[in-house]
């Protein structure tokens, strides 16, 4: 793991650099550091190959959710010796993402990491990358009907039915909840596909009675959780189901409902972290997203290195990588902040 100190910095620097490039998207490229000199007993650090880059493509690249998965596709090249890049339109577009997709296959990376949350959309560059002999794993949302080689990420289904657990539990096995999304988006039907599998198991007695378009935008959240609230004052319990927490507790704090309406939500920023200490959300779920990244550079550079015996089975048509990677999800209260929050 990294210190929360270096999190700290590099989250200056990223941060700096989205600022710059907002108009036109994102780019932070990250070279491994250079080989220091070993001390004794120790294995020498990688030399550094400046020509294998491996690119994750993000769907949003400004957003704070991405923080941890940048940090895990650093911490793997600084480990290889290999390059790592992170880009995409800062705000959500699809489009925009799928055209600076094709631009970064004109520029021949060893592998691309990208995070599909239109996957229908997404399936036509990935093919293209992988006809352009790039290999491409997905992160955080799939494409299963893609040609990408494996998936990295949440398994969102079972991570609604935690969420769903973690509900039921919240409102003491009855109450009316809100739910948050954005209604089409692949990996969050999923995860309401799963809390609708839960609920069942209280024969109605919680039960979903409104669900808002969040537009994956803490104001938007803000301004349509308020409204939902207004339109269903009997509401029990609001739930974000992507990283728009902090539009969430805002909506509690505006309608005066802060300790009277409960609140989960999914992923973790600082202002979720400052509505869990002061008692606005009840818990939120965590995505292990340093480990997508960590994990989809790890790959994707064994692939491009293989063994004798991995390499028969790519001669053979064959992915001499998992089906999947479940990277799963983490229930996080009040008291269980500290690993997430800076050092003092």
């Amino acid at each position: 793991m990294f210190s929360r100190n270096s999190k700290r910095a590099w989250m200056v620097l990223t941060l700096l650099s989205a600022l710059a490039l907002l108009v036109t998207g994102c780019t932070v490229p990250v070279a491994a550091p250079a080989a220091a000199p070993a001390a004794a007993g120790e294995a020498a650090a990688p030399v550094v190959n400046e020509n294998e880059r491996y690119v994750m493509v993000s769907n949003v690249a400004s957003h704070p959710y991405w923080l941890d998965a940048q940090y895990g596709g650093r911490d793997a090249a600084a480990q290889l010796g290999v390059v790592w890049e992170y880009t995409g339109p800062a705000e959500y577009d699809t489009p925009a993402q799928v055209t600076a997709i094709e631009q970064i296959i004109a520029t021949k990376p060893a592998g691309l990491l990208i995070a599909a949350l239109q996957p229908d959309a997404l399936v036509p560059v990935i093919n293209q990358a992988i006809e352009a002999g790039i290999p491409v794993v997905t992160v955080d949302t799939d494409a299963p009907t893609s040609m990408r080689m494996t998936y990295l990420g949440t398994d969102n289904y079972q991570a609604g039915r935690l969420m769903g657990r973690r509900i039921i539990e919240v409102l003491g096995g009855s109450g009316q909840v809100g739910l948050a999304t954005v209604p089409g988006q692949f990996n969050l039907e999923e995860r309401i596909r799963g809390i609708e599998d839960e609920l069942v198991a209280t024969d109605g007695a919680v039960e979903i009675v409104a669900v808002v378009d969040n537009k994956a935008d803490d104001a938007a959240t803000t301004d349509t959780v308020v409204a939902m609230l207004q339109a269903n004052p009997d509401i029990d319990l609001v739930s974000s189901i992507n990283a728009t927490g902090a539009g969430v507790a805002a909506a509690l704090r505006q309608t005066d409902n802060v300790g009277k309406v409960k609140a989960v939500t999914f992923d973790i920023t600082e202002p979720i972290i400052q509505a869990l200490e002061d008692g606005t959300i009840d818990s939120t779920l965590v995505q292990r997203t340093y480990l997508m990244t960590y994990l989809g550079v790890q790959l994707l550079h064994n692939y491009n290195h293989q063994t004798e015996y991995a390499a028969n089975w790519s001669n053979n048509g064959l992915v001499p990588m998992p089906n999947g990677v479940d990277t799963g999800v983490m229930v996080i209260t009040k008291d269980q902040l500290a690993p997430f929050k800076p050092a003092e």
